[in-house]
């Protein structure tokens, strides 16, 4: 197919760009096999681009004013905006925004190719460009992650019905457009007699608000992209297309070397260099130092430059779930994780050794900015319990600067690793009702280790630079984390005034810790991709089963058994996670099954119903329970359910008869065996 289909590259550029970017277009010639590259522009961009004798035998050029003339654009916006303006001359630049659109929209009818090319004049491929699958034939239309509503406002005026229907944005800075596609469109706009203007791009300015038209709210690359995908549905084939448009903030456009090349490649489809940039203080000798090159992919290098920007536009991965939720939306609402203070009150525990304090000191030195934390220390004090210790440590900072900061609670023998606290952060905001998060680690109590076995301290640092980073659905709900490495927000930990303290042991206190943030409605999440290394595993010297039996009678049901997940049972449910399933969970404590069920089948509806009443109470706070078995009949009614999970026996037979009319035609009920 690469070699079947001709069809130019085309460049709407002006002299200045052109004259910028003009070392830069060889790369672009020698990465692209289907034809010449076609400058759209007035004489001065002609003269400019033949003036590089290494790219003049595989250039062409076309004078603007012959696919539309400027004037006759820049006399309609300047009508447009007539009240606006007041009498003032209309700057050129304005028009000239809509104007490079336009132009690449009508070069439909000029061209002799089924296709042509739009590709930005700042833009230069990092490696060859294919534009047709292997597998198909057909052509790709390629996707990032940006939204612009004005975009879509303009697109339901001039062709009305239509409005944003892909996730992703046709804003790739290229976009390979058919010919007899494009002219449908333009005809499907010029039909429209809601507008005013004979003539598309008339209907296109007209249709805009005048006092929007300043805000450039027109996308010719997301019209035609959802053009296609509401009337040539099965056309094109949808690509991930990943390019560096913020180039120019990394990378000079004078030095960047081949070797530099060679590295983006491997992420990187292609580099931008946006006029008006350049390389940030901060980021000078960062990416293209070939030592730093070794260690990173590129890929990984901008996502960790990234987290220093509180604005602007962000490169998004497919896999970054979390950044895709709010990423690149140029006007409304942001997600919840934008407003929130930054920085973090780190309270370490130290356990008497000199050595393991300074070592996990100098690994958050090491990782941190240093105006984004504070550190204090919970001593060891055999007068005080765990808990006290830690509030304690916290009131110390009563009046100062980190006064409504959330609380990181680390162990002296951890180690934080790159990103480390950058996902626990995002996890902790990722829902309103999240009160803490923890860490997964090589050695870990409560079930958070992780197979991470090595034989030095930098290959567990390395390990955890490979495993913090963006993943899919990466937090599982559990009703207890081990604050050997967790995250509290500052405003849950004032709601429960801090730790308990009532339970000399960290284990027995933690626990005590989880079951006041589930009595208060808040949820704890195990960050999978978030690792810290650990030193050692500190035994505990005390009577544990003492002061979790303590516990238990404080709470009126057995701590211990009810924070397991009953696994065996549930790994006896022989269906797709995928599907979208009722399940119910008879007997489910204070809710730690239904918590598993929820991650592992994500498409499901989970309703608990638990006999115990103070069990109840709690798992009600966070959970669907409902109070007993001829509630569910009530509210869902016979034959519902999927899968029924049965943790405790039903008192009597009539119980277990109403629970069994639950189950569907094709449902299975899992539990123990009765009447045997």
């Amino acid at each position: 197919m690469q070699k079947d289909n001709h069809f130019d590259v085309l460049i709407v550029v002006t002299a200045p760009d052109c004259q910028r970017l003009l070392g830069m277009y060889r790369r672009l010639i020698d990465n692209y096999s289907y034809g010449k590259i076609c400058f759209i522009g007035n004489e001065a961009v002609r003269d400019v681009a033949y003036s590089n004798e290494k790219i003049r035998d595989y250039i062409t050029w076309i004078n603007e004013n012959d696919v539309i003339a400027f004037n006759d654009v820049h006399q309609v916006i300047s009508k447009r905006l007539a009240d606006a303006l007041g009498g003032k001359e209309l700057p050129r630049g304005i028009t000239g925004w809509y104007y490079q659109q336009f132009l690449k929209m009508q070069y439909a009818f000029m061209c002799k190719d089924e296709y042509y090319m739009v590709w930005d004049g700042d833009t230069v491929p990092c490696r060859p460009i294919n534009m047709f699958s292997i597998e198909t034939g057909q052509p790709y239309i390629d996707l990032k992650h940006e939204y612009h509503p004005e975009y879509f406002e303009t697109l339901g005026k001039i062709l009305p019905g239509f409005k944003k229907v892909i996730e992703r944005s046709f804003i790739s800075e290229h976009m390979l457009i058919r010919c007899d596609i494009m002219k449908s469109l333009i005809a499907d706009i010029e039909k429209n007699e809601s507008i005013e203007g004979e003539k598309f791009w008339e209907k296109i300015i007209n249709a805009i608000e005048p006092d929007k038209i300043f805000d450039s709210s027109f996308s010719e690359f997301e019209t035609y992209g959802t053009y296609v995908a509401l009337r040539y549905p099965s056309v094109y084939k949808l690509r991930d297309w990943h390019s560096f448009r913020m180039g120019a903030m990394f990378f000079d456009l004078n030095t960047i070397c081949d070797r530099d090349f060679a590295w983006l490649s491997k992420d990187f489809d292609a580099i931008s260099f946006e006029k008006g940039q350049e390389v940030r203080e901060d980021n000078k000798n960062f990416f293209d130092n070939p030592e730093y090159q070794e260690k990173l992919s590129a890929k990984k290098m901008l996502q960790l430059a990234q987290m220093e920007f509180n604005d602007g536009y962000k490169e998004i991965w497919q896999d970054d779930i979390l950044a895709k939720q709010s990423g690149n939306v140029n006007a409304g609402d942001f997600a919840l994780t934008n407003d929130r203070d930054r920085r973090v009150v780190i309270v370490i525990s130290d356990n008497s050794d000199k050595k393991d304090l300074d070592e996990c000191t100098a690994s958050i030195e090491s990782v941190l900015n240093t105006d984004s934390y504070t550190i204090v220390y919970a001593g060891k004090d055999d007068s005080l319990t765990y808990g006290a210790r830690i509030n304690n440590a916290v009131k110390d900072i009563h009046g100062g600067d980190y006064d409504n900061c959330d609380i990181l609670l680390l162990d002296s023998s951890t180690r934080l690793a790159f990103d480390t606290l950058y996902f626990l952060k995002s996890a902790l905001y990722s829902q309103n009702d999240i009160g803490a998060v923890g860490c997964v680690s090589n050695l870990a109590v409560n079930k958070q280790v992780i197979d991470a076995q090595f034989d030095t301290e930098k290959e567990y640092m390395d390990f955890g630079m490979r495993n913090n980073i963006p993943m899919e659905r990466p937090c599982i709900e559990r009703v207890s984390l081990s604050s050997y490495a967790m995250l509290i927000k500052r405003s849950v930990w004032n709601e429960v005034h801090g730790m308990e303290e009532g339970y000399s042991l960290k284990a027995v206190g933690d626990e005590a810790f989880a079951l006041k943030l589930l009595e208060n409605g808040y949820r704890s999440m195990l960050v999978r991709n978030s690792f810290i290394y650990n030193t050692s595993l500190q035994s505990e010297e005390g009577d544990t089963k003492g002061q979790i039996d303590k516990l238990s009678e404080e709470m009126g049901f057995d701590v211990e058994a009810a924070k397991h997940v009953n696994l065996s049972l549930i790994q006896e449910i022989n269906k797709d996670p995928s599907d979208r399933l009722m399940i119910l969970c008879y007997g489910c404590g204070i809710g730690a099954d239904i918590k598993a069920l929820k991650y592992l089948y994500y498409q499901s509806e989970i309703v608990g119903i638990e006999p115990d009443s103070k069990m109840a109470e709690i798992a009600k706070k966070t959970e669907n329970i409902l109070p007993g078995i001829e509630e569910v009949i009530d509210f869902y009614g016979e034959g519902s359910f999927d899968v029924i999970l049965v943790e405790k026996n039903p008192e009597d037979e009539v119980l277990m008869a109403m629970l069994s009319s639950l189950l569907n035609e094709d449902g299975v009920m899992i539990g123990e065996k009765w009447g045997e």
